[in-house]
């Protein structure tokens, strides 16, 4: 697993007092002490606990030491997450009770946890861990808070995503099986066109484009669903890390990478310049959106989510994952122990030259303001709608759009693909301003 640097950071400064904390925002020489403060508390087993091994510490501790000779690269990236972990500390803190400050103990999470906090890992609405937790503080008694950490540089710049999912992962189960099989046909389809333009005379697969055996690719019509089930199941045989591999041919990434036949075939000829070209962004290029409309793939997308049968579910599903509404209600620890959950996103960097640092103020959100906003809305009908504004200053391959619960847009939400062209696209969700504001009017008992 990758190691969060702003995560080990947040452990460490979990036990260092709100007055150096603040302190640190404008005094460069406390805030570079900090850095040395929370590696040393990161360390201490008897305040930062881990699940037996201590894996998740280790790999943490090597993801923030600098050593005795840090790059510059390095030592900007670390002195920033140090920054965003002030911020965040120091927010989350604001929210806790007066005797509640500083934890007794901060449990780092990963693959495993340790035992004293393993019963509030959770396994719900098709996901092992559901309770994301990034680290989970010990308050007084058995009370435990679990904090989901993000950052970013400055308070103006774009929040993190929440969540990032396959699309599949919200259409499951036998009601929606039409679905499925609505948006695989689509898939097929779409990336078949594909793939038979990118075989035409000057196109990137043009040297691929001869079948043993069959039919050439010329010659097959993707509208015909047979033809593009042929032209979706090629493969070609590419050389990685000094091995063949078979892989589809909608992922190869120029046809000059395909070493042999695989069944079909397909051969690249090398000499070409054709065959220099890539197909991978050729492909890319198709799933781009043009005048502020989405290819016709990513409409198709759209088109399903707002169909009355799936609308709804896929609203729940999506409030669900991203914003950990069940969270709570999954737990079954409350005889024995307490457990708050926070979004907390923390706010800083540092000069590139200097190293001096800019800390903001955290956006955090707890957890049953969440769950107050969401009830505040549930009557409302669900419905995706197309983000015009950034789908016409973003040329990316990707579709931007905001689940909405009646006037209110709640989730910022990006669909687009993630390496492969065979599995469904990822979503990738954040919070909309819209509705941090009717949060914020939640705590105020507007």
């Amino acid at each position: 697993m990758a190691f969060e640097p702003s995560e080990g950071l947040y452990a460490g400064l979990s036990f260092v007092s709100t007055q150096d904390l603040n302190a640190a925002k404008t005094d460069s020489n406390k805030f570079r002490a900090l850095y040395f403060t929370a590696l040393a508390n990161l360390r201490d087993s008897t305040k930062v606990f881990d699940a037996p091994g201590d894996p998740t510490r280790r790999g943490m501790i090597q993801a923030i030491n600098l050593g005795q000779t840090p790059t510059a690269k390095k030592q900007l990236a670390i002195y920033s997450d140090l920054a965003a972990a002030i911020s965040a500390v120091l927010g989350t803190r604001s929210e806790l009770r007066a005797g509640d400050k500083i934890p007794s103990r901060v449990y780092l999470t990963g693959n495993r946890w340790h035992p004293d906090v393993g019963i509030f890992k959770v396994n719900a609405f098709g996901m092992a861990d559901y309770n994301s937790s990034d680290v989970i503080l010990k308050l007084n008694h058995n009370d435990y808070v679990g904090i989901s950490l993000k950052k970013k540089p400055t308070a103006r710049a774009d929040s993190p995503t929440l969540i990032n999912n396959a699309f599949s992962k919200f259409i499951q189960g036998p009601e929606l099986a039409s679905t499925r099989e609505k948006l695989n046909a689509q898939r097929k389809k779409f990336f078949a066109e594909v793939i038979k333009e990118a075989a035409s005379p000057g196109g990137p697969l043009a040297t691929l484009a001869q079948i043993t055996g069959s039919r050439s690719i010329s010659q097959l019509n993707p509208s015909v669903d047979r033809d593009a089930q042929i032209l979706w199941n090629m493969k070609v045989l590419i050389m990685k890390n000094n091995k063949l591999q078979s892989i589809p041919l909608i992922n190869i990434k120029k046809a000059d990478d395909a070493v042999s036949e695989d069944g079909n075939g397909l051969i690249a000829n090398s000499g070409s310049d054709t065959a220099q070209l890539s197909f991978r962004n050729f492909v890319n290029a198709k799933l781009k959106s043009v005048g502020g409309q989405p290819s016709p793939l990513y409409q198709a997308f759209l088109d399903v989510m707002n169909e009355d049968s799936v609308k709804d579910k896929l609203a729940g599903a999506l409030l669900n994952r991203v914003l950990k509404t069940g969270l709570l209600d999954s737990l079954d620890t409350w005889q024995s122990n307490e457990f708050g959950f926070m979004l907390a996103e923390g706010v800083g960097t540092v000069n590139t030259n200097t190293l001096d640092p800019n800390i903001g103020s955290a956006n955090v959100i707890d957890i049953h303001s969440i769950m107050i906003a969401v009830a505040k809305l549930a009557r409302e009908e669900a419905k995706m709608e197309i983000d015009d504004a950034k789908m016409r200053t973003r040329n990316a391959a990707k579709v931007f759009f905001k689940l909405y619960k009646g006037d209110t847009p709640i989730l910022n939400i990006e669909l687009r693909y993630k390496g492969s062209f065979t599995a469904m696209p990822q979503f990738f969700a954040s919070m909309t301003t819209e509705f941090k504001s009717l949060i914020r009017e939640g705590d105020l008992g507007i």
